[in-house]
């Protein structure tokens, strides 16, 4: 059993030096290119699906991987063997084709992955939760080599449409944000045009002054107090313009959790 056990730690270490040596471009820009169209593609076996109760949990997809392989052995006993497959990984998500047919027999979109997890007892197995909120399936894999290269590729895909959509999502933000504030200047310049304390919030702002007041009875304040005349502050004590906007940003949940 120790001997199995040296083994397995060999192989896992030898993996990680092979995965390292290819090289593989985990900028943005490369795994960008890496997960676009059908992406990756893996040679596997299909363990087998089981209905779970919840989203996430080490031991809940351990037991459930434990439960399917019992199964698969008893199946084989009676001369049935695991389907063959190919994996594939994208921006699409994850998609199980029957190797024979070509047949995608499962397509599990990012969104609806919770969880993977790595066989502690195999190092050439692992499985992911799908599905939405009671309705759960854990999905058991057997790859034909180490499973850390798919569990890595799963990770870096899910990391990087994370990433992707919150730059997405800041920038609509901003984009609002801009067109408040123009919307908020041409309400000035429609109805306040010769305030001068208007002038001077959109000379603040970037604007041109929008004309000169012959003879006004005012100043436009400036960075010192004069007789009668108070400045308007660049900020509040909160460090904000004069003109608050509120900020509806949210921040976009991480796809795949934990424990």
């Amino acid at each position: 059993m120790s001997t199995e056990t040296e083994l397995q730690q060999v192989l896992k270490t030898n993996t990680r030096k092979e995965f390292k040596k290819k090289g593989h471009n985990r900028s943005e820009a490369g795994l960008i290119k890496r997960f676009k169209g059908d992406g990756i593609r893996y040679k596997a076996k299909l363990i087998g699906l089981d209905e779970v109760t919840a989203a996430r949990g080490d031991k809940l997809c351990q037991d459930s991987m434990m439960k399917l392989k019992g199964i698969a052995v008893t199946a084989r006993s009676k001369g049935e063997h695991k389907q063959r497959i190919f994996l594939t990984i994208s921006f699409g998500g994850i998609k199980i084709f029957d190797e024979k047919t070509g047949a995608m027999e499962h397509h599990h979109a990012v969104h609806e992955v919770s969880y993977i997890a790595k066989d502690i007892t195999d190092h050439r197995a692992f499985g992911y939760i799908c599905g939405k909120e009671g309705n759960h399936r854990f999905v058991a894999i057997k790859t034909s080599q180490a499973a850390e290269p798919v569990i890595l590729d799963l990770r870096d895909l899910f990391q990087l449409i994370y990433e992707l959509k919150l730059r997405e999502d800041k920038e609509k933000i901003a984009q609002k944000d801009k067109q408040s504030e123009q919307a908020v200047y041409q309400t000035i310049l429609e109805e306040d045009v010769e305030d001068p304390v208007y002038q001077y919030i959109v000379f603040e702002a970037g604007h041109e002054p929008i004309r000169e007041v012959e003879e006004n009875i005012y100043q436009v304040p400036t960075s010192q107090q004069k007789e009668g005349v108070y400045d308007v502050p660049k900020s509040q004590p909160n460090g904000c313009l004069l003109l608050d906007f509120d900020d509806d940003f949210s921040a976009t949940d991480q796809v795949c959790g934990s424990d």
